[in-house]
Formats: C-alpha cells, structure tokens, sequence
C-alpha cells in the first residue's frame, strides 16, 4: 500500500491516463456564448509537475472525443481559429503525452452555433490510424411530430494516416448510435448501443431504441467495419428496450459495473460482469433513476460490493455471499476505495473544542486506521492496485 497526499489544491477535476500521469480541465470564458474554452493539463504525480498542453492552441470542447486505446501516449482536443467566411475551423489534434509532441489530425468546419442543443459529433479513436465520427441531430418523434434527444446517427471509419473513410452501414451502430467505449485491456473495450429515450419523455415503443452492452476486440471491430460486414463480431452482455435503460458503466477490478433501471418499478440493478468468467451478480435497489448507486459499487480483491449508507455508518455488502461482511462507523465518510485500500474523510473537534478535518486510510477489511493526515478531501486517483494519490485542499 503506497499513499500520496497532494495538499493545497483548489478543486480536483481530472482523470487518470496511464501510470502515474492525469490530466486536468479548466474552463474559463471564450468567444462562445454556448460553449466555454478549456485548457489541459497533464499532472506528473511522483513529480509533482504540473504541464500545461500546448498552451498557445485555443481550445473548446464541443465534441466528445473518447480514446480507445488502452493506456495510450496520447490524448485528443479540438483546437479552433476562425475561417475565412466568417465560421470557425476545428482541428482535432493529437498529442504526445511523453515527448509532448503534438499535430493535426482531421479538420472539420462547422457552425458552431449547432452546440450542443441542435447538433452532436462524438469521435473515437480506434489506434494510431484510424477513428469513427459519429454525427448525431434531434429526432423527430413519429407520435406527435416532437423533437427530442440526439437519435438520428451517421458514422464513418476515417483513416486520418491514408485520409480515406468508409461509410459505416452496420444496422445496430446506425439505428442506435454508439454512447460510449470504455477500453479494458490492450485489445479490448466494452461498448454501449442506443441512447436512453426516457428521460426526454418518449413514452411510444415506436420511439425508443435497443440498448446494447457488448465486449469486443477493438482490432476485430476495425476490420469488420472496413470490410462493410453487417454482421460486427462480439460479445452480447446485456440488452434492454423502452421500459428499462442501461446507464453508467465502468471498469473496476476485473470487473464491468453499469446499472440498469426499471422505469415502471423505479428499480435500478447495479451490475457486476466478470470480463473473464462472465460470471454476474447484481444489486437490486429500490431508487429513483436520477440518483444512480454505480458510485456505491467497487471491487475489493477480486469481490464485488456494495456500499450500503445507513444512519449508523457503511456496511460493506459482499455480493457473492450476500452478506454485510463489514461495517465501518458513521464519523468516517467512505470516499474512495483502491482494492483493499479505503480513503475515509472525518470531522473531530480537538481539546479545544475546534472542528477538524482530515483522510484516514485504511487497510481492508480491518477497522484500524493505518495512516492519517489532516486536510480537506477533494478527490483521490489509483495508478495501480498499490498506488493511491489523494489530493487535499
């Protein structure tokens, strides 16, 4: 168990790339009115250096851009510079994260003006030569001639090394467009299909879409689409139509976690897929589907839980036996957990009677704090099972 305190921080807005490197955000005013400029950061944790990513470039993030690489040297933004006509170009734009060397991708112009209630472009980038443009606009509901939500898809596999794309036909990924790739290991990523209608308040079977979580080889999905298949290769985990949605996800211990909502029962189950035995176990809670409890679940050496606030602290629900199997008291705030490392926030008034605050660590499934430091907790990133940065006001 390795712990890091990084103190004096202001807000923790960042996520992890690979080993001990994050990147940040910062948003601040620019010449949108709907859309605010951002700049990067990368943070270099054991050295603590903070980077910023070619600070020179006019950066906005109008599209949604996922890498799909596993633990990659790069990262993507849009830079932009107004056109000759009056618009804007965007230039997607690659950079180093190592070398920090940096170049244009693809250009795309656009009005810019479409962001993001009218028009939505999200790219993912498949390896070092190739990526999809998914471009989405507002469907018109075949009920009562109403637009909603962004269900009207076109994609294509661009080749931004040979400059040559391919029309994407394949049924699922036209009719339902893709919501996201999460990538898990050197070659292979979950992906979702299908957008959830229900809160845009599409209530007709005739409007919804399939909902789809599939595992795939990235390099075999690349070859598929290129060669125009129908048929896309992977692995169905789960699917779901018009009463019920599948929502968050995320990649935890050898684990997909994503939850799924009945919307009739305002039931949400929170799922745990093992990627290697595809072996499940779900948690079935009684919620409302605005209030997701995916933050709840974790793994801890290789067992998933989940985390059950009560009035009188947190009981730790082992899903393979369905029992609480641990209980740590209300004074310690459960904020983080690392496999068996627990990051808990406190508040404690000394002999003085002054409040004060600070992270205990500690080493599950014991109950006894191994380390603590004073200071505000605001966010905590693991750059393996053994390393843990927590960073502190």
């Amino acid at each position: 168990m390795n712990i890091r305190f990084l103190a004096q921080f202001e807000y923790f807005n960042a996520v992890h790339l690979k080993d001990d490197i994050i990147l940040e955000k910062e948003y601040e005013a620019g010449p949108f009115e709907n859309i605010p400029k951002v700049r990067y950061y990368l943070y270099f944790l054991e050295e603590n250096v903070r980077k910023e990513v070619a600070p020179h470039a006019d950066k906005v993030d109008i599209f949604e851009i996922t890498n799909c690489v596993h633990h990659s040297d790069f990262i993507y933004f849009t830079e932009y510079d107004k056109d000759v006509d009056g618009g804007y170009i965007f230039n997607i734009i690659r950079y180093n994260i190592t070398d920090h060397t940096f170049g244009k991708i693809i250009t795309l112009r656009d009005d810019i003006n479409l962001y993001p209630n009218h028009k939505q472009i999200k790219i993912f980038v498949l390896d070092d030569q190739n990526l999809i443009i998914q471009r989405a606009l507002p469907k018109v509901s075949v009920t009562d001639s109403d637009k909603y939500g962004f269900h009207k898809f076109s994609q294509i596999v661009f080749n931004f090394v040979k400059n040559k794309q391919i029309v994407i036909h394949n049924s699922n990924l036209v009719d339902n467009g893709i919501d996201y790739i999460i990538p898990y290991s050197e070659n292979n990523c979950i992906m979702k299909t299908g957008y959830p209608v229900f809160d845009q308040g599409v209530v007709s079977e005739e409007d919804a879409a399939v909902e789809s979580i599939v595992s795939l080889n990235i390099q075999q999905f690349l070859s598929d689409l290129q060669l125009e298949q129908q048929n896309v290769v992977y692995n169905n985990i789960d699917q779901c139509f018009f009463d019920s949605t599948i929502g968050k996800a995320k990649i935890q211990g050898g684990f997909l976690i994503y939850s799924k909502y009945n919307h009739d029962d305002d039931e949400e189950n929170t799922i745990f897929y093992d990627l290697e035995t595809k072996e499940t176990f779900t948690c079935i809670n009684k919620t409302s589907h605005k209030h997701s409890l995916i933050n709840y679940a974790t793994v801890i050496d290789n067992v998933p839980y989940m985390l059950m606030k009560k009035s009188y602290g947190t009981d730790f629900l082992n899903l393979m036996t369905d029992e609480v199997e641990n209980t740590y008291p209300s004074e310690y705030n459960i904020e983080y957990i690392n496999n068996t490392t627990v990051v808990a926030s406190f508040k404690e008034k000394n002999i003085w009677n002054k409040e004060k605050t600070g992270v205990a660590i500690i080493k599950y499934p014991g109950k006894k704090v191994v380390l603590q430091e004073d200071g505000i907790y605001i966010g905590a990133i693991a750059s393996n099972d053994e390393t843990t940065y927590i960073f502190l006001e």
